[in-house]
């Protein structure tokens, strides 16, 4: 295939949370708009936007990296950077040579009309003074279609009030504000009539959505009644204070569209680090709740994350959430180690663990982890699950039921965006390979 330099060709590079994901789909979308498309893959494009993370130090060496290494490979591109780093630190920003724009999370949808076309000397600054507080304001026009679009992540909620001992991101995104339920309805109509099977919906606190009164579970029952089950529908994080027994019933009934997986932070299974942390919860409610999900909702996937190395988390304590883990039917762990982040009150807690130590727990939690997934897919084996596949990985058909185990396929059909039902065969380290049994749609 020949690629027109007359074209505009823009790549953009994702870092964080499935929430910027969703915002930069949004952006992609705008940009479509403005005549731009996706660039090939090392094709040199005029437009590159690094949409970065700073969740933790390591993700913002990550974004450093991305970034010069973008610029290097793109050397006549426009370089534009955005997202929660430049809400951080956007002084260490300013010093890197080659961008031309820097945008922070206040300003982050309406940039569009500072695009010059044309590398600048400096970069230009588009920060805001204040967050908004009314309700979010996501409104976009109707979407142009773009390949390879199959799982939309819609964003319905921005921001947090919980103030977590450990995390940075309230004083990143702002206070929690939530987006109109009919704005929501639409955008997603138009990701259904674009033909995607699965919508995720995502935000920082997604269990906090409240919108003139209506809730979460509200939320749900009107995308049903507006779709019935036209698509899979997928919660991202959902924080333990927010679940409840209607999510279980929801997922338990068939012809509702929300698939059988929750992932829930639990960050620590000792009570003593969830209060040093400012977690609005106990070991014992998560324990209670998961075992409640299992025991409701059949084949339920359920995944969580788990922090390491919190100041003040001694041997005995860390052994703690690693017992707890261990008797415990989640079958994935995100692991992340503590990354003091200057401005949270952890940053000056005393009983700093040896970053070694921090290394070798989360090693050992590595190791359970992949545990743990194993015996959810041996549980797994020889039966059948909906799978919606993505993309063709090495010759196979790769995609995820939706209790959320990856699934690799061979088939001489083109099953891109297709939803089948397929036997699960084969264990891999990852993944289990399967075969097909039937293209529903």
């Amino acid at each position: 295939k020949r690629y027109i330099r007359s074209m505009k060709y823009v790549h953009i590079h994702t870092l964080g949370c499935r929430l910027n994901q969703a915002e930069s789909d949004a952006i992609l979308q705008k940009l479509y708009e403005l005549g731009y498309e996706i660039s090939p893959k090392d094709f040199p494009a005029d437009l590159c936007i690094i949409h970065t993370c700073a969740v933790t130090h390591e993700a913002e060496v990550k974004c450093r990296k991305v970034i010069r290494h973008t610029i290097r490979q793109n050397p006549n591109a426009e370089i534009v950077v955005i997202g929660c780093y430049v809400e951080k630190d956007i002084e260490t920003l300013k010093k890197i040579p080659g961008i031309d724009l820097i945008v922070d999370n206040k300003r982050k949808m309406d940039w569009f009309p500072y695009i010059k076309g044309k590398k600048q000397e400096t970069p230009y600054l588009l920060t805001g003074s204040t967050w908004k507080l009314t309700a979010l304001d996501c409104s976009i026009t109707k979407p142009v279609p773009i390949p390879g679009f199959h799982r939309a992540n819609i964003k319905i909620q921005e921001g947090c009030d919980c103030y977590c001992s450990y995390c940075i991101i309230p004083y990143l995104r702002g206070p929690s504000r939530s987006r109109n339920i009919q704005e929501i309805l639409q955008e997603i109509n138009w990701r259904i009539e674009a033909g995607v099977k699965e919508i995720v919906l995502t935000g920082i606190n997604i269990g906090n959505y409240n919108f003139e009164g209506k809730n979460l579970i509200n939320l749900l029952d009107a995308i049903y009644e507006r779709f019935g089950n036209q698509a899979r529908i997928r919660l991202s994080s959902i924080e333990i204070t927010s679940l409840n027994e209607e999510f279980l019933i929801r997922m338990k009934d068939n012809q509702f569209p929300l698939v059988p997986y929750l992932h829930i932070p639990l960050q620590s299974g000792s009570n003593t680090i969830l209060k040093k942390m400012n977690r609005q919860y106990i070991r014992e409610t998560y324990r209670d709740f998961v075992m409640q999900a299992i025991e409701t909702v059949p084949n339920i996937g359920i995944s969580s994350d788990v922090l390491v190395g919190f100041p003040g988390e001694t041997t005995s304590l860390f052994e703690e959430t690693l017992h707890f883990l261990e008797h415990l039917p989640i079958f994935f762990l995100h692991i992340f180690p503590y990354s003091p982040r200057e401005g949270t009150p952890s940053y000056s807690f005393p009983e700093q663990v040896a970053n070694s130590e921090i290394d070798r727990r989360v090693d050992v939690l590595i190791e359970l982890s992949k545990r743990k997934r194993n015996l959810f897919y041996k549980k797994s084996q020889n039966s059948v699950r909906t799978v919606l596949f993505e993309e063709k990985v090495n010759n196979c058909w790769q995609g995820y039921t939706d209790n959320y185990i990856r699934v690799s396929v061979k088939s001489p059909d083109c099953l891109e965006n297709k939803l089948c039902n397929v036997r699960l065969d084969n264990i891999s380290v990852e993944y289990m390979s399967g075969t097909v049994v039937n293209i529903i749609k």
